[in-house]
């Protein structure tokens, strides 16, 4: 699985701000410029690597966003919205999604868990995520009306023509408690 060089700058800058403090300290003990040198080196690799984390967003990060978007969306009841998130040459997801968004008019929706694993290695990329959603309104099952409901769904995703677009979701009824 190819990729970003790293998801999170942490580590990195964590070890940059620790060789330019180890070379920073030699530096007041020896007085050369070569360590002085190594701290400069050490502290501008750190800001490069924040910077680059700050202003490059990868995949999973840019689909571990748009869910939250998404459930907003829902919340706000525009359907229209959602259904830009899903394949259009994909009809039956887009008619189930319109349906269930007509039916459920949720007023609340928040996701519990969240996990998105992408493969680039396929042609084109695709990837998974796992959620935990609970949704306030009305349910559709077991009994109807208005209440608050889990569903654990797992949506599979595609990357078409340069944008990450829904191609299946499967939603089961979530036990609380579960992991």
């Amino acid at each position: 699985m190819s990729g970003p060089p790293f998801e999170s700058s942490t580590p990195i800058v964590i070890a940059c701000a620790a060789a330019a403090g180890i070379a920073g300290f030699v530096w007041t003990r020896v007085q050369t410029k070569l360590w002085l040198a190594v701290a400069a080196v050490a502290v501008v690799a750190g800001v490069a690597a924040l910077l680059a984390d700050r202003f490059a967003v990868t995949d999973r990060e840019f689909l571990e966003a748009l869910f939250p978007r998404l459930a907003a969306a829902a919340e706000r009841q525009e359907i229209d919205t959602v259904l830009a998130a899903i394949d259009p040459d994909i009809r039956p997801v887009r008619e189930e999604a319109r349906r269930v968004l007509a039916q459920v008019k949720p007023k609340e929706v928040r996701i519990t868990r969240l996990k998105v694993s992408v493969d680039r290695a396929k042609q084109p990329p695709e990837a998974v995520a796992d959620l935990i959603v609970r949704v306030t309104g009305n349910l559709l099952e077991p009994a109807g009306g208005q209440g608050t409901g889990l569903a654990e769904v797992r949506v599979l995703l595609h990357k078409k023509n340069g944008e990450w677009l829904v191609r299946d979701a499967e939603a089961d009824q979530a036990r609380p408690g579960q992991p």
